[in-house]
């Protein structure tokens, strides 16, 4: 919801953007060369995959006007050591300002570890923003992944055992 001002604010700043939709997201997934699937199950989520970790591409908001770039990290991590990943998200989201990463269960004993950057453009976007958004949350999502990595070492082998 948002106040009369906003609504007069969105309204000025919107002057020459184009509204979000997945079709731009394609479209700026192709400018880029990057590869992409699209998910029958769920036509609002585009899939791919960067530096061998998953990522979704989607919409979501009420206006469908936020774009969220998610990136899975190509690990499964035993319930045991979820205080241990906890802290690394934590310690993460506590340094920077993007991406949120956090740690999610996904099935019994397993922990997923996700990096995620939200770009608002409710008031619709030019091209090079919804590039840029794209290319922020790839790239700073798979920095996290990268950081994780380097923060592990060793133990990494014994993740997905």
């Amino acid at each position: 919801m948002t106040t009369a001002n906003e609504d007069r604010l969105l309204a000025d700043s919107a002057e020459g953007l184009t509204p979000m939709s997945l079709q731009r997201v394609q479209q700026a997934l192709t400018r880029h060369g990057y590869a992409y699937v699209e998910d029958e199950a769920h036509p609002e989520i585009l899939r791919a995959r960067f530096d061998d970790y998953r990522f979704q591409f989607m919409l979501s908001g009420e206006d469908h006007g936020v774009l969220q770039t998610r990136g899975r990290w190509n690990h499964s991590v035993d319930m045991s050591r979820k205080v241990q990943m906890i802290k690394l998200c934590n310690e993460w989201n506590m340094n920077r300002v993007w991406p949120k990463v956090y740690v999610r269960r996904e099935s019994e004993g397993l922990l997923g570890v996700y990096g995620e950057l939200a770009a608002d453009f409710r008031a619709g976007a030019l091209d090079a923003q919804v590039d840029s958004a794209l290319t922020c949350g790839l790239s700073t999502v798979i920095a996290f992944f990268h950081s994780l990595e380097d923060r592990l070492g060793a133990e990494l082998d014994d993740l997905d055992a």
